[in-house]
């Protein structure tokens, strides 16, 4: 195991409580709301490609969300994470039966067992994105189908908050030495957000570049939708947080006025446009293996 996959791993099995905590909080936060709206729009890949009862792969599936969903509406579905706290949690909530420590790099499967391989979310902590491609391509069946989340490279807001992490973390030192230092108090330590592991550069998630990975390891896109606000891990966060707030807000009166279904419609339209949807947060592409 690499230097830096290790670090993930035990950077979500330290965290492993503090994550089911964070889904089940009643006031969500930004990054809750967008993690949720990925389910949504992953749920929906899934329904639209494959009926129940078929097989399915959750990989890197954490405390197994999806794969309860998934269960509820009649899918068999199996899954792995390779932080073992985050299985533990999976077998309580689905059955301790399907849901084991693995890894996307080495997928404890044989060839062509599945009709759908989700992973949301998980690629974008690797050091690369073929071996696990290769890995969900292998044990897919012909035919079968992929959901894939990863950021969006393009996104402005993603990049923005980069740099403000940089700012903050440079003059950090300056102000603590006034706030704490200069009055003998004990500087507290910053607290690690719950996606603060996630280092990888945002250049490999051009949707470009990744239409062109995908093909080169014989799969076919079919859908693909870019959504969401983004994990904010500096201050910025407050500021987005209230403008998603606000555009909640507007949506809602939105709604009131012409209904739900045409604001639905709009939206779809919006997570589909390519002249739009750059600047959203969040790839989600739906592949077919052609074996």
């Amino acid at each position: 195991m690499t230097s830096w996959k290790h670090r993930v791993k035990t950077h979500f099995s330290a965290r492993a409580a503090e994550w089911t905590a964070y889904y089940a909080d009643p006031e969500p936060t930004l990054s809750r709301e967008q993690l949720n709206a990925r389910q949504q729009w992953a749920l929906r890949m899934v329904t639209a490609a494959i009926p129940p009862f078929k097989r399915i792969l959750d990989a890197g599936c954490g405390s197994g969300l999806i794969a309860a969903r998934l269960i509820e509406d009649g899918y068999a579905v199996w899954g792995i994470d390779f932080a073992e706290p985050m299985i533990r949690q999976a077998r309580q909530r689905c059955g301790p039966d399907q849901f084991a420590v693995g890894d996307i790099e080495h997928i404890p499967f044989p060839d062509n067992t599945f009709d759908l391989v989700v992973s949301l979310g998980v690629l974008e902590y690797l050091e690369s994105d073929e071996q696990a491609l290769r890995e969900i391509r292998r044990v897919l069946r012909p035919g079968g189908q992929a959901v894939i989340a990863i950021s969006n490279g393009r996104s402005p807001l993603l990049r923005l908050d980069r740099v403000a992490q940089r700012v903050v973390a440079r003059l950090r030192p300056a102000y603590h030495l006034v706030r704490y230092r200069l009055r003998g108090r004990p500087a507290p330590q910053p607290a690690i957000p719950l996606g603060a592991v996630h280092r990888m550069p945002y250049g490999r998630f051009y949707r470009s570049r990744w239409l062109r990975v995908l093909r080169a390891l014989s799969f076919e896109p079919e859908e693909w939708i870019c959504y969401g606000w983004g994990w904010l891990e500096s201050p910025l966060r407050h500021v987005v947080q209230f403008l998603s707030k606000q555009q909640t807000a507007l949506c809602r009166s939105i709604e009131g006025l012409v209904g739900r279904p045409l604001v639905a419609r709009a939206s779809d339209k919006f997570v589909r446009s390519p002249a739009l949807n750059w600047l959203a947060a969040e790839h989600i592409f739906r592949a077919r293996a052609v074996k």
